[in-house]
This record gives structure tokens, sequence and C-alpha cells, in this order.
């Protein structure tokens, strides 16, 4: 059995997380459009993999603390990223056949995380 995480300790884990993530996202960022290309600009473009899959461990973290009410609601929210994420993907590629410049695979990630992230903190705040 897991031990229960206290609401203050996933509030933290999910900002810090994602303050991680999104730093790391904008120096890839930057990395992409400033930088010569070269090892360090790779590296920096690489970033954003370490914490995305620390966020991924973050919410297995939680999701094995919590009881059966939130486990239901984080599979909800998780259900709803992929509903939001399939129907919009889905919509644009439409758009792109109509003329819309070609989607990167990062939009479609960072979307579908910043939805998850929406779900997840309005959980924690409203339990």
């Amino acid at each position: 059995m897991h031990e229960p995480v206290t609401r203050k300790a996933a509030i933290k884990g999910i900002l810090y997380g994602q303050w991680a993530y999104w730093v790391t996202v904008a120096m890839a960022a930057w990395a992409s459009l400033y930088m010569p290309i070269g090892g360090i600009r790779t590296a920096l473009i690489l970033a954003p993999i370490l914490p995305g899959l620390l966020n991924i461990a973050i919410g297995v973290w939680l999701y094995n603390s919590c009881d059966e009410f939130i486990r239901r609601e984080i599979l909800k929210a998780a259900a709803i990223t992929a509903i939001v994420t399939a129907a919009w993907t889905l919509c644009y590629s439409f758009l792109e056949v109509a003329g819309l410049p070609l989607l990167s695979m990062k939009w479609v990630s960072n979307i579908g995380w910043g939805v998850f992230v929406v779900l997840m903190l309005r959980l924690m705040f409203l339990r």
C-alpha cells in the first residue's frame, strides 16, 4: 500500500515539474532559433524530454498514492485530455488540407500537457 500524499505535496510536485518542463521548453525554443548547429544546441533542444518524463513520474506517483475517488478523477482528466487532443488535431488536420500551415507535434504535446495540468490542478484545488 502506498502512503498518501498531502495536497500541498501534490501541488508542489505538479507545479515544480511543470516549471522545470516549461523552462526547458523555453531554452529549447531559444536554442533552436539563435544557437549555431552543434552538440550544445542539440542538448538544449532535447532537454525538455527529461522534465517531461519527470512529469509522467509525478502523475504515476500521485495516482498510486491516492484513493479510489481521486484515481477515478485522474483517469477522467486523462480521458478529457485525450478527447480534447484528438478533437483539435482532427479538426486541424483538415484545416491543414484547406491551406493552414503544417502543425508541429510539439504543439500537440504542449496543448495536451496544458489541458492535463489544468485539470489536475483543478482536482487538487477543488478536492
